[in-house]
């Protein structure tokens, strides 16, 4: 068993439990689960007497649920694949922190891409500020975000993003202290995630915070001045987007634009 994945499973529903196990053994054969729990209690006792290296966790247990658990362990030195069957909205609070998480019922390609993500994620961990920006997110305080670089994950304010930029399957975001971070997830992704958030894609190469908008140069798509100075092309398909954004952070803000 030398190189396999320690792992323990946190599940309270037994046949959800057998199933997982089932599915490792089949298709994860890196994985060696070295034991299970079935409540915060039972998972409590057995993450201390066990000291994994990656543990399934239910969100919702019948003693309470993941964060009373993780809150009384103290340091958590382990990574985390959440089990869920959460709808859309908790969803997102799982891109915004890039913990992973399994929908129920598990599908076993999802997976073995959760474990294929754990290992690429595993040397930088910072489990616990993922877990802060997971918590937040949660509770509708869409304030961070962790960004997946080759360098490992960094964790930035929402606020401080002024815009992204698609380079092929990574991005480029630009922040407002004029630094700029290439990450391993698309443009298509970063529009689903921040949908709502006062973030519009206004071409095929490029979403940008409102909040940063200086000027708009209308014209079959127009052009917007950012405030740092950056003038980017609106397509004419975004544009009605891109206006209707503006419209409703004026009103959200009070002013005229």
């Amino acid at each position: 068993m030398d190189g396999k994945i320690k792992t323990v499973i946190i599940e309270d529903e037994q046949k959800s439990m057998l199933t997982l196990q089932t599915l490792l053994e089949r298709y994860c054969p890196e994985i060696e689960v070295i034991g299970t729990g079935s409540n915060v209690e039972t998972g409590l006792r057995v993450l201390e007497e066990l000291r994994p290296e990656l543990v399934f966790l239910d969100i919702a247990m019948p003693d309470g649920d993941a964060f009373d658990l993780l809150n009384r362990i103290g340091r958590v030195d382990f990574e985390i694949i959440f089990i869920t069957a959460y709808n859309d909205f908790a969803l997102k609070a799982f891109e915004f922190s890039a913990l992973h998480y399994l929908l129920k019922p598990i599908n076993y390609k999802e997976l073995q891409d959760a474990v294929q993500r754990y290992e690429k994620i595993r040397p930088s961990n910072n489990i616990h500020s993922r877990l802060d920006v997971l918590n937040s997110s949660l509770k509708n305080h869409f304030d961070k975000i962790s960004l997946p670089s080759n360098d490992g994950l960094i964790i930035v304010e929402i606020q401080d993003i002024v815009r992204f930029e698609a380079a092929g399957n990574y991005s480029t975001v630009y922040l407002s202290n004029n630094e700029n971070i290439i990450v391993t997830k698309t443009l298509n992704q970063f529009e689903e995630i921040l949908s709502g958030l006062y973030f519009v894609r206004i071409h095929n190469t490029h979403i940008i915070n409102l909040r940063f908008v200086k000027r708009y140069q209308r014209g079959q798509g127009g052009t917007v001045t950012l405030n740092n100075g950056t003038e980017l092309a609106v397509s004419r398909a975004r544009k009605y987007e891109f206006i209707e954004g503006l419209k409703n952070l004026s009103l959200t803000m009070g002013n005229s634009i």
